[in-house]
């Protein structure tokens, strides 16, 4: 009788997906970077179901890599907004 357990083996990519959502809290194009390869990987993973662990390095390094990447998109937003509304307060300025 044989019994299923659970993989133990991370993904091939799962230490790259860590270091490089690591990497993108201090430099930002890293974080989308390791989302994309982080979802790749879980794709593979999904693909193969008992090949590889869901959880650990592969699981972490995609969330922190998506969470940077919303905030950098959010801080570039309020970034933009902030400077049209100074160089529109800078126009009004000038033509009074």
């Amino acid at each position: 009788m044989t019994t299923s357990t659970p993989a133990t083996v991370e993904h091939p990519r799962a230490q790259t997906v860590l270091i490089l959502s690591i990497v993108g809290i201090f430099v930002g194009i890293c974080a989308p970077i390791a989302w994309y390869l982080g979802a790749q990987a879980r794709k593979e993973v999904l693909a193969q179901p008992g090949r590889w662990s869901t959880e650990g390095s592969l699981k972490m390094g995609t969330l922190i890599g998506k969470i940077f990447t919303i905030l950098y998109i959010v801080a570039f937003v309020l970034w933009f907004a902030i400077m049209m509304v100074g160089l529109a307060m800078l126009g009004t300025t000038a033509h009074s």
